[in-house]
């Protein structure tokens, strides 16, 4: 055996005896997933993007089962592209020796004899090239629910995790056995580095060793967050609840480098100093692609930066695509941009996929390359400004050479010459507005506040369309309306009834009640552990002192009222939690027991106990029962009344440290230490939903009105869900642990976080604003007059267009029947909805397709119409309705609040306001903030960052402004 490197750079570690030679770190997660697999007939395995997913598969999970005993059949698949159904059916055909045919026949028969484990890898690339059910989805739910001698994994990115929900409907129990995949921890990161390099010295008989200084810098370099190539350069988010993970492919990136420098110079040793040579662990990946990019020739670049425009997606995604496509898309022959996908090959920053196709090679490029193409762009903004101002300056040096010539023309001259210099720094000025302006939408989805300020620093330097839509995308991104400075770490929060008073203890133990209107401390105490909430009427707080109930009243000044209640518990109380009607509490003392006591007497009522130890407990609203978490990995429910268990919530992974009943009473949500939560149902104890996302322990979670549901984690964020489950929003701001979260109404949440802030957030679940008494908007038509009298018909599944003149003309485009056909205000566009999920944006002069709006809805689209200025569309679907942008079809919102399906939407004459028809006559009415133009949207902005007090920092102005 004989290999370049014990490491693999980016490239993925295969399915072959010398790759598992060389792969460690991830013996544990090996077994456990070997485990699910063997024991469940469906297994969801997810991670973060560059998580090491397939080479955990490849290289380990795949290779176990192969050695199993009983030699089962073993299938890794990841060709998504074209057809999977028939791809998969022949790989297993392959796999077990036997003829090809549809892939349910080809299972049957590969089963027959032994155990077959088939092993579905990188999915969320189906989701990108499938945007609709196929049949693989149908033969795939046939392969689970059939009794067949078949167990399937599959394997996807974390940020697609809800895109599983299309599958929900075929195969029961989805979500049953979910297991994520961290990043590496430290001990098998140092693994990962010290392992292969002893495995070299037994394969190869040469010894090389790496400094252990080296070992902890690069551990240290490559920790989660440290190394972050996306637009907006440079950045580290710490994850508190959950110690630092190690990006694994960067980790490998670093020590391929450090490898071929030390061994090109004969070195046996990789040491510490070669790495602050090369700059530390962030510049040696940063250098991987602008290495790439310097051995490409101007010309080249260019090329380069139109192929990545469709080689990966603004969201991150990469997409697959044929070498004759790429040229096209580059407007060059295939011959023209050979060289330049060769040598972005040579240099691993692209790759063929199985089909021949051409792709990024591995994921976490995609933030480097959207990084560097939006520098590329700006910078060649800049470069174009500046080489007109260069031709201009050298006509004025022509014209000032005529001016000798006769001084009747110098001023003239001088006059012509100050324009042309003022014409220059105006293109400077656009210039500059330009790379604001993605400086501002590279940074919306981190740091969507900052990009706030970017987009209106764009407005003020070249208030233009550009500047516009920056300033609405922030706009819509960002999600903060106040904040509040503590001063001190936060570990808990409460809030009072009406949402506008907030009770946190910081890490001193000090509680301290909060105005959250005027922003002020109204008084603060010194508490034992958490101990610490408001009654459920807000009358009082309740707090613990030195093992004695004080009632404190809320108003004045926090003074005690009553006798303090001394309690009787073994250690330090750590949290109370108040019963609905007021008269009794339990108290969380650190050891398995949770004690129910009165309030008043102090007299122990009953018990909770839950080995090793209660983490968390909740009142049902009835007050009849309790739910408490638990470090066992589950929640329990109990009856108040007599104190006995009921029934318990199993599901977890981690330690269960949240448990939270909504206002009915009949669902109970749990947050757990495995980075997840989940919604059940409280008189079953079935799982409704599991909650994804987060990548820290969820440490908080409350539900709102309507049954929405916010947690707060230890990832730095808050998150919304829907009652659904679905996600609805993440709320990023914080710069340590979300601690607490609670609904303070429909329309605000509150979170405390480990920075010592308390922050509002708009929630992103409702945007109604009134029950509207107006009268609906009238039904959808099938049949819609535009100017010059145009006329437009729904037939079947296409629209006819005829003219005065009798002309008439068939678009098709639509896969089922037209709903609704409507004109915009100016007749040259018309908008068609249709039962297929889809609206189409139609020229009327052309009878060209404009936009479409693929999956438009969830289901059938009902209704379409144009604003009456014609710069919005909204469409109505089976539970919102949703605003699109006319000038380039993107999606501005969704109007979340209707129930029942939306039967038909339009705009009110301000182009602002949309009023919905629900289909048992409920009419709503809502207001778009971010529909205004230019002026509006910056006296938007202006208020909110006047509410968050968000200016740029020294560093932010130095780097994007100066």
């Amino acid at each position: 055996m004989n290999i370049k490197s014990p490491y693999r750079g980016l490239a993925a570690f295969e399915d072959s005896e010398l790759d598992a030679l060389y792969f460690f770190g991830r013996e544990r997660d090996t077994e456990i997933v070997v485990a699910n697999l063997i024991a469940s007939r469906f297994t969801v395995l997810y991670g973060p993007s560059g998580v090491g997913k397939s080479s955990l598969l490849l290289a380990a999970v795949a290779r176990k089962l192969r050695e199993l005993p009983e030699q089962p059949l073993v299938i890794v698949f990841s060709s998504w592209s074209d057809h999977p159904e028939h791809g998969l059916g022949a790989a297993l055909a392959e796999a077990a020796g036997i003829d090809g045919g549809a892939l349910l026949d080809v299972v049957e028969r590969g089963q027959a004899e032994r155990d077959v484990y088939v092993i579905l890898d990188q999915a969320e690339e189906y989701f990108t090239y499938h945007g609709d059910a196929d049949d693989f989805e149908r033969a795939l739910a046939e392969l689970v629910n059939r009794p067949l001698r078949v167990n399937v994994l599959l394997a996807l990115r974390e940020d697609t995790l809800a895109r599983l929900d299309r599958l929900k409907g075929r195969i029961p129990n989805l979500f049953g056995n979910v297991l994520r995949l961290a990043r590496l921890d430290r001990a098998a990161a140092r693994a990962a580095i010290v392992r292969p390099l002893e495995r070299w010295g037994e394969l190869e008989g040469e010894e090389v060793v790496a400094e252990d200084v080296l070992v902890e810098r690069v551990l240290d370099g490559v920790g989660t967050g440290r190394i972050e190539l996306g637009p907006g350069g440079l950045g580290a988010v710490e994850q508190n609840g959950s110690a630092r993970g190690i990006e694994a492919p960067y980790l490998q990136l670093v020590m391929q480098r450090l490898w071929d420098v030390e061994r090109g110079v004969g070195s046996p040793t990789l040491r510490a100093e070669t790495l602050d040579a090369l700059g530390g662990a962030g510049q040696i990946v940063a250098d991987h692609l602008e290495r790439a990019i310097e051995a490409l020739t101007p010309d080249q670049r260019e090329t380069a930066a139109r192929l990545f425009d469709h080689l990966v997606t603004p969201s991150g995604t990469k997409i697959a695509h044929e070498a004759s496509d790429l040229a096209e898309f580059a407007g060059a022959s295939e011959a023209e941009i050979r060289p330049v996908v060769v040598t972005l090959a040579n240099h691993r920053i692209l790759r063929t996929d199985e089909s021949g196709r051409w792709e990024i090679f591995h994921d976490v490029l995609a933030g480097a390359v959207l990084g560097w193409k939006a520098r590329h762009d700006a910078e060649r903004a800049v470069e174009r400004a500046r080489s007109e101002a260069r031709r201009r300056h050298r006509r004025l040096g022509l014209l000032a050479f005529g001016a000798l010539v006769g001084l009747a023309l110098a001023s003239a001259l001088a006059v012509f010459a100050f324009s042309q210099r003022s014409d220059a720094r105006e293109q400077a000025r656009v210039a500059k507005a330009g790379q604001l302006v993605a400086s501002a939408l590279a940074v919306a989805d981190t740091d969507p506040e900052l990009g706030v300020v970017l987009a209106r620093e764009a407005a003020r330097l070249h208030p233009g369309p550009r500047a516009e839509e920056a300033l609405r995308q922030t706009l819509a991104a960002s999600r903060e309306r106040a904040i509040v400075d503590v001063g001190h770490p936060l570990i808990g929060l409460d809030l009072d009834p009406t949402g506008t008073t907030a009770l946190v203890v910081d890490a001193g133990h000090v509680a301290r009640l909060i105005d959250l209107r005027t922003r002020e401390e109204r008084w603060s105490r010194r508490v034992d552990g958490a101990a610490a909430a408001f009654s459920r009427d807000g009358s009082a707080v309740h707090v613990i002192v030195r093992k004695a109930l004080l009632r404190l009243d809320p108003r004045s000044g926090g003074t005690a009222s009553g006798t303090p209640v001394r309690l009787v518990v073994p250690g330090d109380v750590e949290q109370l939690v108040p019963s609905p009607d007021g008269r009794a509490a339990i108290l969380i003392a650190g050891k398995p027991r949770a004690r129910a006591v009165h309030l008043s007497t102090g007299a122990v009522i009953g018990r909770v106990k839950q080995p090793p130890r209660v983490t968390s407990a909740a009142f049902a609203p009835s007050g009849r029962q309790v739910g408490s978490a638990g470090a066992d990995w589950t929640a329990r429910l109990w009856d108040t009344r007599t104190w006995e268990e009921t029934r318990g919530l199993h599901g977890h992974s981690g330690q269960v440290i949240v448990v939270a009943f909504d206002a009915s009473g009949e669902r109970v949500a749990t947050g757990s230490t495995d980075q997840t939560a989940r919604i059940w149902r409280a008189g079953t104890g079935a799982l409704v939903t599991p909650l994804f996302g987060h990548t820290g322990y969820v440490k908080d979670v409350d539900f709102g009105p309507g049954g929405v549901v916010v947690t707060a984690s230890g990832d730095g964020t808050a998150r919304t869900w829907g009652a659904n489950g679905l996600p609805m929003q993440t709320l990023r701001g914080h710069s340590g642990a979300v601690v607490g979260a609670a609904f303070a109404g429909p329309e605000a949440v509150v979170t405390a976080g480990a920075d010592g802030t308390i922050r509002t957030w708009d929630p992103g679940t409702t945007i109604q604003l009134t029950p509207a008494r107006v009268r609906g908007p009238r039904p959808p038509v099938k049949h819609a007059t535009g100017a010059g009298g145009v006329e437009a018909t729904a037939v079947e599944s296409a629209v006819r267009l005829r003219t005065r003149a009798g002309d008439e003309k068939m678009l098709d485009g639509h896969n089922d029947l037209v709903n609704a056909v409507a004109f915009s205000p100016d007749g040259r566009l018309l908008v068609s909805a249709g039962r297929d999920h889809d609206v189409i944006v139609w020229d009327v002069a052309s009878g060209e397709m404009v936009h479409r709006f693929p999956e438009a809805q969830s289901a059938s689209v009902a209704d379409a119409r144009f604003s009456p200025d014609g710069r919005w569309i909204v469409t109505a679907g089976p539970k919102s309705a949703r605003l699109w942008n006319v000038s380039d079809g993107s999606p501005l919102m969704y109007l979340y609040g209707p129930k029942p399906p939306v039967t038909a939407a339009a705009f009110e004459s301000d182009s602002r306001t949309v009023v919905t028809r629900e289909r048992n006559g409920v009419v709503r009415r809502y207001v778009c903030d971010l529909c205004g133009g230019l002026e509006e949207l910056n006296a938007l902005a202006q208020s909110r960052l006047d509410a968050t007090g968000r200016v740029l920092t020294a560093e932010e102005r130095s780097r994007y402004l100066d």
